[in-house]
Order: structure tokens, then sequence, then C-alpha cells
């Protein structure tokens, strides 16, 4: 059983200190060992993707995320389907090109912080009441749940959660869980661990370059307050459907509490990015032998945005000719150019840093960001010069992709680069 923090000892703490978080009892920003609860054993032979695709009604599968208080709440309003919640309009439908619908649910808090009002208010009971309808009628294929943490800049990635016998008192009474423990199907006291993929979402919030202090808690509990509450209901609803054969398959949930300090842009910019790291970890379980791609190389402050991150879609098979890089963050309405090299480099380029080593093969024609700062290519390993000479993509071969761009509004050098991927294709 794990030791009680001081916390759990004060009847009805105060909700407001409580929501931060317990004091992680170790912070990491690597683990010194791989996350085991996430090494599967190979897929059954089933055609799972088109499985999934299918299950919500002809539509793409779902990725689930949920705020409580701000900025939580704020950062995913964007992903809400609720025309009232969201007037500026959901940009979840197959968002980024990623083949997820990505679709959120969050309470408003129209008196300041407290229980708030609407769906999944800060409350036992009503967390509950709303998150089993919810997950009935959105079947997601990964859960990520988000919530308020310390009074700083931290993002911090939640590896335990625990099926509490007592919990710090909410709002309204009943001030305790009912059922409590809320699970009864496990022990009392236990432990769900995260099964997003922790190390990855850290390392991708660092390499985004946006000041944020990102690590992986994983001693001690999440709280005891609504955030392990609702992060437990993430983690157990996982562990409910984690068979790949069970229609409503679900392949990772996991938490991760907030700073409060930090601004609404930026957290919506951190969010997008561990929502991206989720997505790629959901691939790579659909389709491991494929999605042998690794993130690298801090990118750099451009005039629009705190850095153009390279991400990709897809498959690295070069048979199925389908994988994307995408760029976000980029300047709006400026030129740019793709290309790829056998290895790594770490010099200057521009404002920013050239991450791909000599030899160089550029990927033409040079392509143009929309007014939000996205450009995305599809390659075709058909063409040149993917398909001869020295920039010949084989099976087993790894090469380094990057994208280099021209931005004259900073006041530099009049150019900046993204950050890098390692892809690794397969036949």
């Amino acid at each position: 059983m794990r030791t009680l923090t001081l916390a759990l000892l004060i009847p009805f703490a105060a909700p407001s200190l409580a929501q931060r978080g317990a004091p992680p009892a170790k912070r990491v920003s690597r683990l010194e060992e791989p996350q085991a609860n996430l090494l599967r054993p190979p897929l059954p032979p089933i055609t799972a993707r088109l499985d999934l695709q299918t299950a919500n009604g002809g539509g793409l599968p779902r990725i689930l995320v949920t705020g409580y208080w701000p900025p939580t709440n704020e950062m995913l309003r964007r992903f809400s389907e609720d025309p009232v919640q969201n007037p500026d309009g959901w940009i979840g439908a197959n968002w980024e090109g990623r083949g997820y619908d990505v679709v959120s649910y969050f309470p408003e808090f129209p008196n300041g912080v407290g229980k708030g009002e609407g769906d999944l208010e800060v409350d036992y009971q009503d967390t509950s009441n709303d998150w089993w309808p919810i997950t009935a009628a959105e079947r997601p294929l990964a859960v990520v749940t988000f919530s308020r943490g310390f009074n700083d800049l931290s993002w911090e990635v939640e590896m335990n959660q625990y099926n509490s016998q007592t919990w710090i008192g909410d709002y309204l009474a009943p001030f305790q869980p009912t059922p409590a423990p809320p699970d009864a199907g496990w022990p009392t006291d236990t432990l769900r661990l995260s099964t997003q993929p922790v190390q990855e979402i850290v390392d991708s919030i660092n390499l985004a370059n946006l000041n944020l202090n990102a690590f992986i808690c994983f001693a001690g509990a999440g709280g005891n307050f609504l955030s392990e509450f609702i992060a437990y209901h993430g983690v157990w609803y996982q562990d409910l459907h984690s068979d790949p054969m069970d229609p409503d398959w679900c392949i990772a949930g996991g938490h991760v509490h907030v700073g409060a300090m930090i601004k609404t842009k930026k957290a919506t910019r951190a969010a997008k990015q561990t929502i991206r790291t989720v997505i790629h970890y959901v691939d790579s379980v659909l389709d491991p032998s494929c999605q042998l791609i690794q993130p690298y190389c801090t990118t750099s402050k451009n005039s629009a945005h705190p850095g153009a991150l390279l991400s990709t879609t897809g498959s690295a098979s070069i048979a199925a000719n389908a994988l994307t890089l995408v760029v976000t963050d980029s300047p709006p309405n400026e030129f740019g150019m793709f290309f790829y090299g056998p290895g790594r480099d770490n010099q200057p380029l521009g404002d920013g840093t050239l991450c791909v080593a000599a030899p160089l093969f550029r990927v033409l024609p040079a392509s143009q960001s929309d007014a939000d700062g996205f450009v995305s290519r599809t390659l075709d390993f058909t063409q040149s010069p993917f398909n001869s000479g020295a920039g010949a993509i084989s099976s087993g071969s790894t090469w380094n992709f990057q994208y280099w761009y021209r931005d004259n509004a900073a006041g530099g050098t009049g150019s900046n680069a993204s950050s890098a991927v390692a892809v690794t294709f397969c036949p």
C-alpha cells in the first residue's frame, strides 16, 4: 500500500490546492528503463485499422481528450464538437490529416475556478456520471486526460493512478466518490499505470522549444483529488478495453498535469504536441514494423511561433508509398523546402539548426505554408530522388528529414529550420 500524503490527513483540504496534486516523490526527464507496460505482444492477424475506421458509423477512430480547470479546458476548446463551447468550429476532424478524429470534453468556469459547470464538473459524482456515457459514445482508441497542476510552468506526465478508498473532499456533498474506491473490480488502494508513451511525450515537449518543465512523475500519486480521479478513469477505461479483439479496443490512456502559470496559447501548443505523440504511439501499435520514426533536434523560434515542428503521418512502408511529412507552427504563407540525408548533424542553418548531415537531397517542388503555418508533403518513392542514385530509399535504411523555410519577418538571416525526424523504412 502506498504512503499517504499530508493532504490526505487533512479532512476536506482546500480543493484549490489539492487540484495541483501532491508534490511528486520522484520527477525525471528520462526513465532509467523502458516503460515496460507498453511492451505489447504482436497483434493477432486481424484487420485492426479497417475495423476501427468503421467503428464510429463509418467515421475515423477517435482520440478523446478531457480538461478540468484552466488552462486545460481552454487549450482543448477547438477540439470540442459543441458549437456553444466552441463557436469557432471543430478542428478535430481527421486532425492534421493523421487519420483520427480528436474530440474534447471539459467544464466551464463562469464564476472562476471551483466545481465548474457542464460536462465533467470538478465533482466526483458528476465526473463518473459523465465519463461512462461519453466513452460509450466516442469509443476512443486513446484517451488523454488533462488537469491543472502546480502553480508553475510544469508539464507533468503522470505514471501512477490509484484506486483509492479515501479522497480529498470536493465542493458538493457527498464529498467523497460513491462508491469508494471507484473501481469495485480492482483491489483497494492499488495502482494502475499510464499506458501512454510518457517518455516520448516529455521528449516531444522539449523538442518544441516551449520553455516548459516537462517531466515524468513515476513515484507517489496524482494528488488524490479530481485530477487523479479522472486520470484513474482514463487508465481504467483503457484496461477494460485493452484486448485488440475488443470492438471498443483502447490502446492508450494517461494523464498530464498542466502548470497553472502556462498561458493558454502555449498550453494549446503543448497539448497538440502531446496528442501528436500519442497518435504516433497508436500508429506504432497498429503498424509496429513500419512506424520506426524518431523525432529529434530541438526547433528554433521563428517570427510567428516558438518553432516549426516536423512529424509524419502514414506508414514508412515503401510499398504502401503513403508517408507524409507534416510541419506545424512555421510562419504563415512562407515558402520552404523539405530535404533529407543519411546522417545527423548539428550546425547553424539560418536562424535555426541544420540537423541532417550531407549529402542532402531536396524534395521538389518547394512548398508553401498556409495561414496557420501548416505544411504537408506526401512522399512518392517511385520518383526521384527516392527511387535511384545516392538518395535512393531502400528497406531497412534510415534517413533523416527536415524542413527549411523563409522567415524574413524574424529580422535575422531570413530563414530557419524545423525539428527533424529519423525514419527507418520497411518493405
